[in-house]
């Protein structure tokens, strides 16, 4: 199983706005590349960051559906979310191997 993460830092005067926008539109659209076969968001409790962080994990049981995603189409997805909330969020990517889980 492999992951792609995305943690976001978010102001915190956009949360409920930024949380409708990552639930109806940005999920649906990476979901949509068919890469990906589940994800999870998840709200980091213990930040030492100002403001809020989420992470956003898609899971693919190949990992050339990750590398394909990454070349075709993260960069675009990720612009255009930068553009609805400029200024007001912070993100970063990492690709995940999971090596173990009950």
């Amino acid at each position: 199983m492999f992951l792609y993460n995305i943690t976001f830092l978010i102001d915190e005067s956009i949360e409920q706005q930024w949380l409708d926008e990552v639930k109806n539109n940005y999920i649906q659209t990476v979901m949509d590349t068919d890469f990906f076969q589940s994800y999870q968001l998840l709200q980091v409790m213990d930040s030492p960051n100002e403001g809020l962080t989420y992470c956003l994990q898609f899971r693919t049981n190949e990992i050339s559906s990750l590398q394909s995603y990454q070349n075709l189409y993260s960069a675009q997805i990720e612009s255009n979310h930068y553009q609805i909330f400029e200024n007001q969020l912070i993100a970063f990517t990492s690709s995940m191997k999971l090596i173990d889980e009950q």
